[in-house]
């Protein structure tokens, strides 16, 4: 019987000790937005942070492909909402201003807006306001050197889809992000998202895997500045879904496509700002290595500020 006490006596006691014990692994343990060096991977840190991003890409040949870049050609079908003509190119430009705030050492909101040119080779080019997204991270593993997190996105139908600018219809995109740091300099990132649209055009829109990793590496530190470089590679297979050309429609499931993206992370900052810096600057490239492609080429600058 006095046993039997004890037990239920040291279980409670032993449970808020380990309760308490993983809470202050868990703070010691949070990473920082500046220890993250991908530009084309979304990153796994709930973080409190403003970035800014311009992109250049070139060569968009099936631009309506499942409704993932701009809604189906708008004379496919009675209610098709892209622009008037098949196009058979399109080169843009983006800019994207994204907003993170992390209530909660694993938790953050955050939401995103974009500018979006377009350049297109038989339509008429166009500018403005292109699809708000929105959403959440959930760092459900966090330690000093990894982090799991699941990422939750919401597209918004706010661009003009008859001008290229937007998909018109809402997308859903559930993604899972990892982080791990293998040795003080080496660090690589993943992800795995999941592209959904709700509604869209009837046998065009389709679902968008979309994968990749990439790695960072520390190769000089002196004082508040760090120099990083990069190497991703990202890639996408459409589920289902058409896509048009002048050439005709055509069934786009299967099309598979991979980008390798080099690039640069140039951090300013103290130390105590995390590996990068509070303030950091990427620059980097992409290219398809596949013959399917969302684009030939792209360019991308960004800055960020650790808030």
């Amino acid at each position: 019987m006095d046993g039997n006490r004890r037990k239920s006596r040291f279980l409670p006691a032993a449970l808020a000790a380990g309760v308490w014990l993983l809470a202050a692994a868990r703070a010691e343990a949070q990473l920082l937005v500046s220890d993250t060096g991908v530009g084309y991977i979304d990153h796994a840190i709930p973080a409190d942070q403003l970035r800014l991003r311009f992109d250049a890409a070139y060569g968009a040949t099936f631009p309506d492909r499942a409704e993932f870049f701009y809604g189906a050609w708008g004379r496919l079908a009675p209610g098709a909402p892209g622009p008037p003509l098949r196009e058979r190119n399109v080169d843009f430009q983006e800019l994207r201003a994204h907003l993170e705030v992390a209530p909660l050492a694993d938790v953050s909101i955050f939401v995103e807006t974009p500018v979006r040119f377009i350049n297109p080779t038989v339509n008429a080019n166009s500018a403005g306001l292109g699809d708000l997204n929105l959403g959440a991270k959930w760092a459900f593993v966090q330690t000093d050197w990894a982090a799991l997190t699941f990422q939750f996105r919401t597209y918004v139908p706010t661009g003009d889809a008859d001008r290229g600018l937007g998909t018109d219809h809402v997308s859903l995109e559930p993604g899972l992000l990892g982080f791990c740091r293998i040795t003080d300099r080496l660090i690589v990132e993943g992800e795995l998202r999941d592209w959904i649209p709700v509604g869209g055009t009837d046998g065009f829109a389709g679902n968008v895997l979309r994968y990749g990793i990439g790695t960072s590496y520390l190769a000089h530190e002196e004082s508040a500045l760090s120099i990083r470089p990069v190497v991703e590679f990202v890639g996408w297979s459409v589920l289902d879904g058409a896509k048009s050309s002048p050439a005709g429609v055509f069934d786009a499931a299967g099309d598979t496509i991979v980008n390798g993206k080099f690039g640069l992370r140039v951090g300013v900052g103290e130390n105590g700002d995390g590996l990068g810096g509070r303030h950091s600057i990427y620059a980097g490239y992409g290219r398809s290595l596949t013959g399917h492609v969302w684009y030939e080429d792209v360019m991308r600058l960004e800055y960020r500020l650790a808030l």
